[in-house]
């Protein structure tokens, strides 16, 4: 083991608490309560547990670390920066300052450091068991006997919220399950929370908990010897066949007078009194007192006056040299452990040149000409629900594209959403690529953002749309991150029928739509399935949620004869015109739909022009989202300048955004809940059958 330098240690946790301290004071704006607790943590792992090299943050078999507990992001900042990473002291200076590098939780930048985007509770732990399992697949695929080209180790600090969010025992319980050995999870253990004592909410043994979890679990008291930590890291690291956790006793606002130990710190600034008692009493002493005088530091209202004119006068914050020199050490220490990778990738490429081209085009996903011709061209030759031909073009996908993996939340046989050549991930075989997530479609979400993280995976989660709900922390984080992550969400309307109103979603198409940097597909059938997925595989430039039907769809052919990437050019606009009457010059009318009611849709079109003698346009608008950021002049061409009246149909719930809508436009939507019946019964009961379409249309065009 190694030894470590335990008065330089305690320097380092020292400067990172007057850094944090001094930061947020500034601000008014912060937590630091967390930093203050876990400083000397920390700086025993930045300097001496995690194989990590600053020179090369992208490094593909680095140590990660994520701050689960992201409130207390200004110890991750500090580790960073003293580290050697491009945060700089500036930048924390800039601590929740608009634009800066440091935000008031960790943002997703890998260059910078941070691995994943952290705040709500449990999120970033989920997503540590994510890249636990990207680890274990990653080596199951590439590493041969003497070459172990993924080894690394996933560390994640969480506290007492995130263990009180359900989320988290959703993911241990899973990946325990999976036996995730190369995940090791520090619990900040201060038992304070918000509103005060956790003895209020929460006295569960959580040590049990995780034990029945299938974790191995250890004990320290990081407020004792440093050391102590260090040597218990160790120890677990060696323990292989289950994941582990370190329970650490800390102290909330460690260093503090009068406000550590409570939740006043826990969430605002400590104070000027405060900071001045940490000064006096800390390692931070010296600095300070070389900048302004050993008596100035001394005398206790002198240095109120030094503080609070750093506070109001916005000063820089003071240089530590000497410990910045300390702790930027690691990255000499770790240069060897990283150019032994280095070689050891390059002796793998002569050894395995086969593989080598592999895993180099694992690492850099596309889609070839040939199977966009695929995904062009693609056809059934029946009528059938979305959701299977969504399964079969995501095997299709699957089949030219490793990196997609996957699962669904117990659902497969229901969603489609399996990889039919492929089993089930399973501890100690991690050859599949299939996930089984089993009832936890929240971890399932959170889990699979964490293996989409590094880029070497895309992976799809799917369940019910209805159940979107479950998900939608992970979903709108997928987002913020602009993640590749497939979202496949089947039995999209009430015509998923008898099972009734808590499985028929009604809201939920347009709240995925609410969510910005997100793509919501809902197609109408077997070409727009599949131009969803190659728009996806095309842009790779964040999530997509693919919104599939249980029922079988219109097989009607297009309008005259169309080419295919014409089609899909327009396609990618968001809405194009599916049917339009001969010899059209302007449309009388205007209807326009998504997914299944494009069927319904383009049936009224032909009952207008038989009985009314009209013409009539068809627009299918599978993502809104795209229509709204095409050009003025397509959007005008395809709704003839909004002059004409527009039919806008889909079964889900448009409430409240409908008051904006044209005057021109007739929306026909459902804004209550379902019903425990047929779907057939249900489209006649709430007229979404052609007729009860017709009739609402006649009203208005006679």
């Amino acid at each position: 083991m190694k030894s470590i330098e335990i008065q330089k240690i305690k320097e380092a946790a020292d400067y990172i608490r007057y850094l944090t301290l001094e930061t947020i004071e500034k601000a008014q704006s912060g937590h630091p309560g967390l930093p203050l607790g876990c400083s000397g943590l920390g700086a025993i792992l930045y300097r001496y547990i995690l194989n990590h090299y600053p020179e090369n943050p992208e490094w593909i078999n680095r140590d990660r670390f994520v701050l689960s507990a992201g409130h207390g992001s200004m110890l991750l900042y500090s580790l960073l920066y003293l580290s050697g990473y491009n945060i700089s002291l500036e930048d924390i200076e800039k601590f929740r300052q608009l634009g800066s590098k440091t935000p008031g939780h960790p943002e997703y930048n890998i260059k910078n450091g941070i691995e994943t985007t952290t705040g709500p509770l449990a999120q970033g732990f989920s997503n540590s068991v994510g890249m636990a399992i990207e680890g274990k697949m990653l080596a199951e695929k590439f590493n041969k006997k003497g070459y172990p080209l993924f080894d690394y180790t996933i560390y994640t600090l969480l506290g007492d919220g995130c263990n009180m969010e359900g989320l988290s025992y959703e993911s241990a319980s899973l990946a325990g399950h999976l036996g995730l050995d190369n995940l090791i999870a520090i619990y900040d253990s201060n038992s304070i929370s918000i509103d005060g004592s956790t003895n209020i909410t929460f006295t569960e043994n959580v040590a049990k908990r995780y034990e029945a979890l299938g974790w191995e679990v250890g004990f320290c008291d990081s407020t004792g010897s440093v050391e102590s930590f260090f040597e218990k890291i160790d120890n677990l690291k060696k323990i292989e066949g289950k994941p582990k956790i370190l329970i650490t006793k800390t102290i909330i606002g460690n260093g503090l007078n009068k406000k550590k130990n409570t939740n006043k710190i826990h969430g605002s600034a400590a104070g000027i009194d405060e900071i001045v008692y940490f000064i006096q009493n800390s390692e931070i002493k010296n600095i300070f007192e070389r900048k302004y005088g050993k008596e100035s530091i001394q005398n206790r209202e002198k240095l109120k006056e030094i503080t609070q004119a750093r506070v109001e006068n916005k000063e820089s914050l003071l240089q530590n040299k000497k410990v910045v020199l300390f702790m930027k050490q690691c990255i000499e220490d770790n240069k060897p452990i990283y150019n032994k990778w280095r070689e050891l990738n390059l002796k793998y490429k002569k050894a395995f040149p086969k593989e080598y081209i592999k895993l180099k085009q694992f690492l850099n996903p596309s889609i070839n000409d040939s199977m966009k011709e695929k995904f062009l061209n693609y056809t059934e030759d029946k009528p059938d629900s979305t959701r299977n031909i969504a399964g079969r073009v995501l095997n299709l996908c699957a089949e030219q594209i490793p990196q997609i993996i996957g699962g669904s939340a117990d659902l497969a046989s229901s969603t489609k959403a399996n990889l039919i050549f492929s089993k089930y991930i399973e501890k100690k075989d991690f050859s599949g690529r299939n996930i089984a997530y089993g009832i936890r479609e929240h971890a399932m979400c959170s889990i699979n953002n964490g293996l989409a993280l590094n880029h070497t995976m895309i992976p799809f989660s799917s369940t019910f749309l209805t159940f979107l709900d479950y998900m939608k922390p992970g979903v709108r984080l997928a987002a913020l991150m602009k993640l590749n992550h497939i979202f496949i969400f089947s039995h999209d309307s009430f015509y998923i029928g008898e099972d009734g109103p808590t499985h028929q979603p009604i809201e939920h198409v347009n709240s995925l739509r609410l969510i910005p940097d997100i793509y919501t597909f809902r197609p109408a059938n077997d070409i727009e399935t599949a131009f969803s997925f190659l728009y996806f595989l095309e842009n790779l430039n964040g999530p997509i949620a693919i919104i599939t039907t249980r029922q079988s769809v219109m097989k009607e052919a297009y309008n005259g004869s169309f080419e295919r990437s014409e089609l899909y050019k327009n396609f990618k606009k968001g809405a194009y015109i599916f049917y339009e009457t001969r010899g059209l010059k302007n449309p009388d009318i205007i209807i326009g739909a998504s997914g299944s009611e494009l069927g319904v849709s383009y049936k009224t079109a032909k009952l207008i022009e038989e009985k009314d003698n009209l013409m009539v346009r068809v627009i299918s608008i599978p993502c809104l989202e795209l229509f709204s950021k095409s050009d003025k002049t397509y959007k005008d061409f395809l709704l003839s300048n909004k002059e004409t009246t527009f039919v806008f149909i889909e079964a889900g719930s448009h409430r409240g955004v409908d008051l904006f809508y044209d005057r021109n436009m007739i929306l026909i939507d459902i804004q209550h809940f379902g019903e425990s019946a047929s779907g057939k019964e249900l489209q006649k009961e709430y007229g979404m059958l052609c007729k009860d379409i017709y009739d609402k249309i006649r009203k208005i065009i006679h």
